[in-house]
């Protein structure tokens, strides 16, 4: 069993360190190991991306690092994560005060982060407050006024005075961005945060989280299935697949020249907008099912080199020469 220990400090130097974390989810029948083994680290100033198909892992590892996954059915049975060299996870006490100016989260769902009993005007009026607690009250409403714009709100009165339910799911998305920058969190972990926006507020959103970060010396940590998205904003990128990291490196070598086959095949099914690029190599299968995992590397089914030793023994994630890491037995 998996027995919390008490919080310990300067454990690690980087802003954000994940260590070997291992998530299950009960169901009635069985346990469906959903992260296995997941190590990431984010520097501090630093934007680190984990890219990967629907069902890699990615949303349950950004929830498990922020504290929010539902418990039960989620168990974790392994692994720590350590926020600014303190373990955060697994908390003795429970208490760890990490969130907010600390760690703040833009969520995939708007309505995760919006309280559907709260009018817009006192949602964001608490972010401030928890941001900026002696500011004056002239000051943080026009903080609160100001914010909206930044995200493309035109009307802003209107924005303030209605619930969350009351608006589109785009509208929702930029008022939960808006609560977050008011924050300036020193860790902003980003759950497709352009889920739902037009590629024109997609565009505009992107630049002020960017110019945020410069602003305040924050890290992000960014959360996509979208190589586009990550190639503009990530200084290193974690893929995952079924559960685990299949590869890591910094974003440039990750694009030029990926190394596992996963890779691959993301990078070849983003279209670069040429005219005579040619046909779409559109990605082959589709992701496992985590209740039934296939033997061996769980890529095998949908990879062009797949061998007999692929087919029967799990490859471990390895540095190589460059510094990157792998997991794949081409590289044996």
């Amino acid at each position: 069993m998996f027995v919390p220990t008490p919080p310990k400090d300067n454990l690690s130097s980087n802003l954000l360190e994940v260590r070997g974390l291992t998530v299950n989810f009960e169901t009635v029948d069985r346990s469906v190991e959903v992260l296995r083994d997941v190590s990431i680290r984010v520097g501090k100033e630093e934007v680190v991306g984990v890219v990967g198909e629907s069902g890699s892992g990615k949303s349950t590892l950004a929830q498990a690092i922020i504290g929010v996954l539902d418990i039960p059915p989620a168990r974790i049975t392994g692994g720590i994560v350590l926020f600014q060299g303190k373990e955060i996870l697994p908390s003795s006490d429970g208490k760890a005060n990490f969130r907010g100016k600390g760690i703040n989260m833009i969520f995939q769902e708007p309505l995760t982060s919006l309280n559907p009993v709260y009018s817009v005007h006192d949602q964001m009026e608490e972010a401030v407050n928890i941001a900026e607690p002696k500011m004056e009250k002239k000051e943080k409403e026009a903080l609160i006024r100001n914010s909206l714009r930044e995200v493309m709100i035109r009307d802003v009165d209107g924005v303030l005075n209605v619930y969350p339910h009351q608006l589109s799911g785009g509208m929702r998305q930029r008022v939960s961005i808006a609560m977050v920058l008011v924050q300036k969190p020193n860790l902003l972990i980003l759950d497709e945060p352009t889920t739902g926006l037009d590629l024109i507020v997609q565009r505009r959103i992107i630049g002020l989280i960017m110019s945020l970060k410069k602003e305040i010396l924050s890290s992000i940590l960014l959360i996509t299935h979208d190589l586009e998205v990550a190639a503009y904003m990530c200084d290193r990128v974690y893929v995952m697949y079924a559960g685990k990291v299949v590869e890591s490196g910094s974003m440039k070598d990750v694009l030029k020249k990926p190394l596992h086959p996963y890779t691959t095949m993301l990078k070849n099914s983003v279209p670069e907008g040429y005219v005579n690029e040619g046909t779409l190599k559109v990605s082959s299968g589709a992701p496992p099912d985590l209740r039934h995992l296939p033997s061996g590397c769980a890529f095998h089914p949908r990879c062009q080199f797949a061998n007999d030793v692929c087919r029967s023994k799990i490859p471990e994630l390895k540095a190589q020469k460059d510094g990157r890491e792998v997991a794949c037995w081409l590289y044996e």
